[in-house]
């Protein structure tokens, strides 16, 4: 099956916000979602572009268009249904909805994009609700500004909250993109 690119409907977009609010557990997600302009790439799976400048529409471009000259890579619905999402996604609700962040040390950071776990020692501060399995975006902070490095899942240890790594800056690397 040759990918379509498409424009999202209201009612799909509707249900992407609402997952991710849900997994982040954090209301102001679904606001931000909802707030976006989207395109997505049909085929085997599903990618969901934020197209939110410019503003293109399917129809006004070549067959051959690549679907990152009409926006940034927002999140994948993967073929059993499961969600995920990209870096730039975390990079945007990071940005627009800030209780979503955890904040971590440079090496964590560093070994996060290596697809390794955030360890209770390296966590510095936790912005939302600290509620054992929800997403959280990994965010260093250094004298530059904020650099969100990722997705994981928060959970609460004995020794301190740690996040799992779900899906970072590295992993197109790493699966050979």
């Amino acid at each position: 099956m040759r990918p379509r690119l498409e424009r999202v409907s209201r009612r799909e977009k509707e249900r992407l916000a609402r997952e991710l609010a849900e997994a982040f557990r954090v209301p102001e997600v679904e606001d931000v979602v909802s707030g976006r302009r989207f395109l997505k790439l049909t085929g085997r799976w599903t990618e969901y572009f934020d197209a939110s400048e410019p503003r293109f529409e399917p129809g006004d471009l070549p067959d051959t268009a690549h679907p990152f000259s009409v926006g940034l890579p927002f999140a994948e619905r993967m073929a059993r249904g499961d969600l995920r999402l990209h870096p730039e996604g975390a990079r945007v609700l990071s940005e627009e909805a800030p209780r979503v962040n955890v904040k971590v040390t440079e090496k964590a950071a560093i070994l996060f994009t290596y697809g390794r776990d955030v360890l209770p020692g390296s966590v510095l501060d936790v912005e939302g609700p600290e509620v054992d399995g929800r997403w959280v975006v990994v965010v260093l902070e250094d004298w530059l500004g904020s650099h969100p490095v990722g997705v994981g899942v928060l959970r609460l240890t004995d020794e301190g909250p740690m996040v799992e790594n779900l899906m970072d800056r590295g992993w197109y690397l790493r699966r050979g993109g």
